[in-house]
């Protein structure tokens, strides 16, 4: 059982180092700093790698889009990060971060998680500020998900869902309490 366990391991890190960068994925020298810049690297030579999952921070996106929620909502607050892989190298030291998507992470204050039709106002608000960062304008190519935790004394819950399902629930004609239902579902 434990050789089949190591098998298994050895052949997901195997088949790992075989993706190779597909379209619109930069592709960075092993002299490339670990960290990532909200600015996207210029095209260089591939350069071998195991992938894993990863997130990175992103500073300044994320002061605008919490710039861009305050406006609607003074008390809400929000960041943002992009989700992808890290390229290992043999040593397993990160050569690169390719990011897949931008994700918003946001908090609200609130009075009452039973008020269904505030929470999705809220989410209006929320999906307003999102709308102000394109996916061709962030990092990753495809649409990210986002995040929001509705805080009340001594109660939080949390939604999660990804900015295609708020696209096509907005795109439906939903609104408040309607869109809240819909997205908790998700």
């Amino acid at each position: 059982m434990r050789n089949l366990f190591r098998s298994s391991v050895l052949l997901l890190f195997l088949l790992s180092a075989c993706n190779f960068p597909g379209p619109g994925q930069t592709v960075v020298p092993e002299t490339a700093p670990a960290r990532p810049t909200d600015t996207p690297a210029q095209d260089v030579p591939y350069t071998e790698c195991g992938f894993a999952w990863a997130r990175e921070p992103l500073a300044e996106l994320s002061k605008e889009f919490d710039t861009a929620l305050k406006a609607a909502q003074p008390q809400a607050s929000g960041y943002a990060e992009a989700y992808g892989e890290n390229c290992l190298n043999s040593q397993g030291e990160v050569v690169r971060f390719l990011a897949m998507q931008t994700d918003f992470y946001v908090t609200l204050k609130v009075r009452d998680l039973e008020d269904k039709q505030i929470l999705g106002e809220l989410i209006e608000q929320v999906l307003a500020a999102v709308s102000e960062f394109p996916v061709n304008e962030t990092p990753g190519p495809q649409p990210g998900t986002v995040g929001i935790t509705f805080e009340a004394p001594g109660d939080e819950l949390r939604l999660w869902f990804t900015q295609l399902e708020a696209q096509a629930a907005i795109d439906k004609g939903l609104q408040g309490e309607e869109l809240f239902n819909s997205l908790q579902a998700e």
